[in-house]
Formats: structure tokens, C-alpha cells, sequence
């Protein structure tokens, strides 16, 4: 059922007889926190509100913050804020927004394209990270040294969850550095792994660095430009 249908039938009037059985209705991918709660609302005061069983909504994970995902648009984050379940595992909710930046081009077939499974992979490394290994008081800085994909099988706009362990971690007092093992899993399968090797900095320590880097980027450019453009004089002259 789209989310438009189910509209339509929370807002029917009253004298239209619906089929008398009660339907319990699961929320599939891309739906945004402000369609829950508008199906959440117009349930609350259809005269058909009996016929459905909205239970599942009420318990929709809740959508990471900013802080953990680095996203400014919450449509923008498709992962739930990570839980712990034993010692360096973690597990988190795939939860894709079908306006989300990923979404907005020409999507093909029925499956979840795989870059969108790429990018909540590395919004879960993010999220996990801020969540249980940084302090509160810092601003902080990721660069992926290495993050490796595999494909096994579709996955389809349902639940789908993300499970994260950590093989290894070396925590110091200048910077963090960690190799996971992420994998998103549907239906008791598989679908997408990945392997993340990032390094994580303190942001006022990277952000001197990059500005260095990327002065000297600009003037390599500049560098290129005037040697390409005095080469082409050059052909031009003998021509």
C-alpha cells in the first residue's frame, strides 16, 4: 500500500464502509519522520481508526541525530541511532527517507540501490563512533584510509538492519583509528558488507592541515594550467 492510499483511507468519511477486518500495517523504506507522524495523526481521529493496527509505527526507530550522522537534513540520514549489544558490536536500523539526496535521481527496478546501502554504511561507522568512543565537549574530524564493498544479493525497500563489529581499535590521546566489519542484513540474510579502516582526528589538528593541503592543491593547479597553456602557445606558433 503507498503512503497516499493509506491517506485516503484514514481521511474517508465515515458513512464509506471499509471491509471489516483489521489490517496490521508494517512501515516500509522511505517514509520520513514527518509521514509517520501525519499517519500517526490522521489516525488518531479517523472514524476507521479500529480497522487499523498502527502499532509498528508507534515503535518506529528513531532517525540518528545530527551530531552522529553529520548531516544537516534529517532526510539526508538513513540510519537509527546505533545500540550496543555486547562488547565492540553494535547494531542500528537501516531508515531510508525517499527524499533523501540519494534518492532524487532515476532509480531502477524495486531493489535499494546499492550506494545508498554504501553511504548508511558509512553514516554507521559516523554514528557509533560519536555515540560511544568521542567526548561530548570536542568537535571531531573522519578520514576513511580504506572502506572496501561487496554486493551478495538485493535488498528491498523493508526492514533491514545494520550489524557493526569492531576487529580492531587503536585509541591514543592525539587520534583514533578502528577496522570494522558492517553488514546489512534482511530477512535473516546478508545483503551488503563492507570492511571501513578510518582514522579519526581532533578537528582543530586537521583542519590547520587541510588548508595547507589544499593551498598547495590550488597552486599545483595554477602550476598545470600555465605550463598546459604555454605548451599550446607553443603549437600554435609553429602551426
Amino acid at each position: 500500500m503507498r503512503l497516499s492510499q493509506l491517506r485516503g483511507l484514514l481521511t474517508l468519511p465515515s458513512v464509506v464502509p471499509l471491509e471489516a477486518r483489521r489490517l496490521v500495517l508494517l512501515p516500509g523504506q522511505g517514509l520520513g519522520d514527518a509521514d509517520i507522524a501525519e499517519v500517526l495523526r490522521l489516525a488518531a481521529s479517523s472514524p476507521h481508526r479500529a480497522l487499523f493496527d498502527l502499532g509498528l509505527w508507534h515503535q518506529h526507530p528513531r532517525r540518528a541525530p545530527r551530531s552522529q550522522s553529520h548531516k544537516h537534513k534529517p532526510e539526508n540520514t538513513l540510519i537509527s541511532e546505533p545500540r550496543r549489544t555486547c562488547e565492540d558490536v553494535y547494531e542500528l536500523d537501516l531508515l531510508i527517507d525517499e527524499n533523501c539526496e540519494l534518492m532524487g535521481d532515476h532509480q531502477t527496478g524495486q531493489h535499494v540501490q546499492g550506494m545508498i546501502l554504501m553511504e548508511a554504511a558509512r553514516q554507521s561507522f559516523l554514528a557509533v563512533t560519536e555515540a560511544f568512543f568521542l567526548p561530548d565537549d570536542a568537535k571531531f574530524y573522519f578520514v576513511i584510509n580504506e572502506m572496501t564493498a561487496r554486493y551478495a544479493r538485493f535488498a528491498f525497500p523493508l526492514d533491514a538492519r545494520i550489524h557493526y563489529a569492531i576487529r580492531s581499535k587503536e585509541l591514543s590521546a592525539n587520534r583514533r583509528r578502528f577496522v570494522t566489519d558492517i553488514s546489512v542484513e534482511q530477512c535473516g540474510m546478508t545483503t551488503a558488507s563492507f570492511v571501513a579502516d578510518f582514522t579519526v582526528f581532533e578537528d582543530a589538528r586537521i583542519s590547520s592541515r587541510e588548508a595547507v593541503l589544499a593551498a598547495e592543491a590550488v597552486d599545483r593547479h595554477l602550476a598545470a594550467f600555465h605550463e598546459r597553456r604555454a605548451v599550446d602557445n607553443q603549437l600554435a606558433a609553429v602551426a
